[in-house]
């Protein structure tokens, strides 16, 4: 059994490889080549979970070993990336850096908390490799864009990110979605993109991410809510109507009246 933990051990120990080398690749400029081993880090991040249900080897520390990859993956990776890229030339750029990071260590310290065996059909809060993804890619997409205030933009981007992730809003985490044969050409169409038209693979993060967050933010937390209370509004509305005319007959009387002698 030990052998087989270590299996999960090792993958997780892939994971806060390819965050190191991440982190030091943005470090260096190399800022698409970070953003590489930062989805390489994913990869064996969700193969490590898998492994470990799987073969029902999950323990305290692989849980605590996981987060501690996934810190420095999804959490110094991406705001070295951002930091490299953008906001070393911004006032306060390192303090900005630094809170992607704290929100990220404080997600997964709650999560580590709260959390089970069993899978979760919601995240509480943004999960840290979607911010990331999203961060990063936002970053390499608007290298080349500039216009006035671009920096306060991209501050409150990043302090915005940082705040979802450590939010209690509700956000879906597709565990649920079963297999199905189609997902079989993501992958290979994915890795293409990532090869061989980079800048279209990071839009395609990019809009991908957002229109999950802006799903999430309307429909399962405010929307959601809304609907319940109107849908619920309107149930109590047409069962008091319903109320009101039973019992009646075509002529408004009750039956009790209809049988007391009107006739």
């Amino acid at each position: 059994m030990s052998g087989l933990r270590n299996i999960s051990n090792v993958l997780t120990s892939l994971n806060l490889l390819s965050g190191f080398s991440a982190t030091l690749l943005a470090f260096e400029g190399k800022l698409l080549y970070s953003f590489y081993f930062v989805v390489l880090g994913l990869i064996f991040d969700m193969l490590d979970g898998r492994v470990a249900r799987a073969l029902k080897i999950s323990s305290k520390f692989g849980i605590e070993f996981d987060s501690m990859a996934d810190l420095v993956t999804f959490g110094v990776a991406p705001a070295a990336i951002i930091y490299n890229g953008f906001l070393k030339n911004v006032e306060f750029g390192k303090l900005i850096s630094f809170v992607l990071v704290l929100a990220v260590a404080i997600r997964l310290s709650r999560f580590n908390v709260t959390s089970s065996e069993k899978p979760k059909e919601y995240f509480e809060g943004l999960s840290s490799p979607m911010g990331a993804f999203f961060i990063s890619s936002f970053m390499l997409i608007s290298d080349n864009i500039s216009f006035p205030y671009f920096d306060l933009v991209f501050t409150l981007f990043v302090l915005l990110i940082s705040f979802l992730e450590i939010s209690r809003l509700k956000f879906r985490s597709f565990k649920e979605v079963r297999f199905s044969p189609y997902f079989l050409f993501i992958p290979p169409v994915l890795f293409w993109l990532l090869v061989f038209k980079q800048k279209v693979f990071l839009i395609l993060v990019f809009v991908i991410i957002f229109a999950y967050i802006i799903y999430n933010i309307v429909f399962e937390n405010y929307g959601k809510g809304l609907y319940i209370r109107y849908y619920a509004k309107r149930r109590r509305a047409s069962s008091g109507l319903f109320n009101d005319g039973r019992g009646k007959d075509q002529d408004g009387l009750s039956s009790g009246e209809a049988r007391s002698g009107h006739n």
